[in-house]
C-alpha cells in the first residue's frame, strides 16, 4: 500500500466492508481465484449530476499553426472527446480601441485568427463558447455584446489569473468591484448569462474570501484553477494520492460559499477553470507529460472533480506538455508525441468520453466504493459506465458488487502503459448482481454495461 495515500471519504475499507455485509440481495459471483479487492456500485443511488457545460476543455490560442480553426486532424481529435463546453480568453488586439481586431487574449497566444473565427470553431465543434472577458468594464461588456448579438452566449468569466505575480496584478477588492460592474452590464444585455470569476491561479482561499464578500450576491459561479504540481518534485506514488486533494478543495470552496452567501449557496457552482497533472514540467522534453502517467491521473482527477459536483475544464487543447495534442512534437523516443497526435492526458479523459470508440459516461455519476485505496471507481446511470483507475504498481482482481443491476454484458476498455490509447479487452458477464475484472498495474479500466 502507498504510506502517501490515505483512503477517500467513499473508499475507506471499513465503509466498504460495512456497506457489502448490507447489500443482502447481492451476491458475488464465484471465481476461480479469490479477488485481491471489492468494489461496489449504487446504481440508485446518485451523488452527482453532469451538467451541460461541466466536461470541457480551454482553447489556448496556440498550436504551432494547427489550431481548431484550420487543423483538420486537431478538430477531429478535439470532436471525438465531446466536450459540451470550450473555454477561450478574449481581449481587443489594442485594449481600449473597440474598432480594432478582437483577438486570443492569453499571454503571447498566436493571433492569426480573429475572435469569430474561434468562436465559431467552437460552436461547429457542438460546444458552447465560455468567453473570458477582460477586467475592464467597457471592454468586456463590448466583446460580450458582439459575440451575444451572433447567438447567445451563456456563460463567461471576467479576467484570468489575477491573483498572480507578487504584488497580485490585481488586488481582490478591486477586482470585486470591477466584476460588479462588468455583471450589472452584461444581465442588462443578457439577463440569462452566467457570470463567473475570480479565475484565480490556484485555490487562493484568501482572494476567493474577498471576492464572495464583495460579489456573492451577483456571482452565478466560482471560477479557480488547480494542478496537481509546478515546479516543484512529486513522485507519481504522490501525485497519483493527492488527486483526493480535488475533493477536498472543491469541499472548502463550497464552504466559503456558504458562510458569505448562505441564502444563494444552492444556485452558486464551482468550475475548475484549468487543470492538469504539471503546469511546469522541467523535466527535458515534457518527460512526465508523455509518459503513460498522465494518463492514470488524469482519469482520476476528472472524476474526482465531477464527482465532486463541480465543472471540469482541461487546460489546454495546446500548450506542448499541457495539450490534449501534440504542438510542435513533444517528448522523445517511444514517448514521442508528434504534432496534432493525442497527449497522454487526451486518454486518460478519453477514458470517460469514449473518444468516438464506446459509449460515454452517464449524466449521473453514482456511489461507489473500493476496499482498496490505491483505486478510483467512478460509475454513472443515464449510460451505466464504470470508470476504474488503478493507481498502484501492481495489478490486481476486483470483485464488483452492483445495486439496482442484476444482470447484463459489460465491454471492456483499457488504458494501459504497453496499449496507451483505449483499446477493447473483452466482456464481463454481469450475473446476481456482480462480476470480476482483472485491473492491470498502472491502468484504467472502463466497463461498458448493456
Amino acid at each position: 500500500m502507498n504510506p502517501l495515500r490515505s483512503p477517500r471519504s467513499r473508499i475507506a475499507v471499513g465503509a466498504a466492508a460495512a456497506l457489502l455485509a448490507g447489500v443482502a440481495a447481492v451476491a458475488l459471483a464465484p471465481s476461480a481465484n479469490a479477488a485481491d479487492t471489492t468494489i461496489t456500485v449504487d446504481f440508485t443511488t446518485p451523488v452527482a449530476e453532469i451538467e451541460p457545460g461541466d466536461f470541457g476543455a480551454s482553447i489556448t490560442g496556440y498550436g504551432g499553426l494547427n489550431y481548431i480553426v484550420d487543423s483538420d486532424e486537431h478538430r477531429a481529435a478535439m470532436a471525438a472527446q465531446g466536450f459540451t463546453a470550450l473555454r477561450i480568453e478574449l481581449a481587443y488586439e489594442t485594449p481600449g480601441d473597440h474598432a480594432s481586431r478582437i483577438v486570443c487574449g492569453g499571454d503571447w497566444c498566436h493571433t492569426d485568427f480573429d475572435g469569430d473565427q474561434w468562436v465559431d470553431a467552437i460552436r461547429s465543434l457542438g460546444a458552447e463558447p465560455i468567453l473570458v472577458l477582460p477586467a475592464e468594464p467597457v471592454d468586456a461588456a463590448a466583446i460580450f455584446a458582439h459575440f451575444n448579438a451572433q447567438e447567445p452566449v451563456t456563460k463567461v468569466i471576467v479576467g484570468n489569473e489575477l491573483d498572480a505575480g507578487d504584488p497580485p496584478k490585481m488586488d481582490a477588492a478591486t477586482y470585486s468591484a470591477r466584476f460588479n460592474e462588468i455583471a450589472a452590464d452584461l444581465k442588462a444585455l443578457a439577463p440569462a448569462v452566467e457570470v463567473g470569476g475570480p479565475g484565480t491561479a490556484y485555490n487562493n482561499l484568501a482572494y476567493l474570501q474577498t471576492f464572495l464578500n464583495g460579489s456573492g450576491e451577483l456571482v452565478d459561479f466560482v471560477d479557480y484553477h488547480d494542478y496537481g504540481k509546478g515546479p516543484e518534485a512529486k513522485s507519481p506514488e504522490q501525485l497519483l494520492a493527492e488527486v483526493a486533494d480535488y475533493e477536498t478543495d472543491i469541499a472548502e470552496v463550497r464552504a466559503l460559499i456558504e458562510t458569505a452567501v448562505p441564502a444563494r449557496a444552492d444556485e452558486i457552482g464551482i468550475q475548475i477553470g484549468e487543470w492538469n497533472m504539471d503546469w511546469a514540467d522541467a523535466s527535458p522534453d515534457c518527460a512526465s507529460m508523455t509518459t503513460h502517467l498522465p494518463t492514470v491521473w488524469g482519469a482520476a482527477a476528472l472524476g474526482t472533480i465531477l464527482e465532486s459536483d463541480a465543472a471540469a475544464l482541461v487546460y489546454g487543447d495546446k500548450n506542448g506538455c499541457l495539450g490534449l495534442t501534440g504542438e510542435w512534437g513533444e517528448g522523445t523516443g517511444s514517448d514521442f508525441v508528434d504534432q496534432n497526435e493525442p497527449l497522454p492526458i487526451y486518454h486518460g479523459i478519453g477514458m470517460f468520453s469514449g473518444e468516438g470508440l464506446f459509449r460515454g459516461f452517464g449524466s449521473t455519476m453514482v456511489e461507489t466504493t473500493s476496499a482498496d485505496p490505491l483505486l478510483y471507481v467512478f460509475a454513472s446511470t443515464g449510460g451505466e459506465n464504470v470508470v476504474i483507475v488503478n493507481t498502484g504498481t501492481e495489478a490486481v482482481t476486483a470483485d464488483l458488487a452492483f445495486t439496482g443491476l442484476d444482470t447484463g454484458s459489460a465491454a471492456i476498455w483499457r488504458s494501459t502503459d504497453t496499449d496507451r490509447a483505449p483499446h477493447s479487452d473483452g466482456t464481463a458477464a454481469v450475473t446476481a448482481g456482480s462480476t470480476s475484472v482483472e485491473l492491470p498495474a498502472r491502468s484504467v479500466t472502463t466497463l461498458v454495461i448493456d
